[in-house]
């Protein structure tokens, strides 16, 4: 996951990611993207913003469990960058 956030007063002002390492080819992660934007910067928001954009997967057998990877890496990396941006 590659990952940039603008937060202030505690609100997403503009978000990017990036996903890699678990498709054919990385793709941008818009759906996350606009679930983030306007929205507070939290564990919620960030776990709607990572069940959006990964609601369409389809894992090949045996790599089922690389969707809920996925979703705690995008929470985790998220948190800590809004984390970084409070301090």
């Amino acid at each position: 996951v590659a990952a940039a956030l603008d937060v202030e007063a505690g609100v997403v002002r503009e978000a990017r990611l990036a996903f890699g390492a678990v498709a054919s080819r990385p793709w941008r992660a818009r759906a996350a993207e606009a679930v983030l934007t306007g929205a507070p910067a939290d564990g919620e928001t960030f776990a709607a913003a990572a069940d959006a954009e990964l609601a369409a997967a389809r894992p090949l057998p045996d790599n089922g469990y690389k969707v809920t990877l996925m979703r705690n890496l995008v929470v985790a990396v998220l948190t800590e960058l809004a984390e970084e941006t409070a301090r």
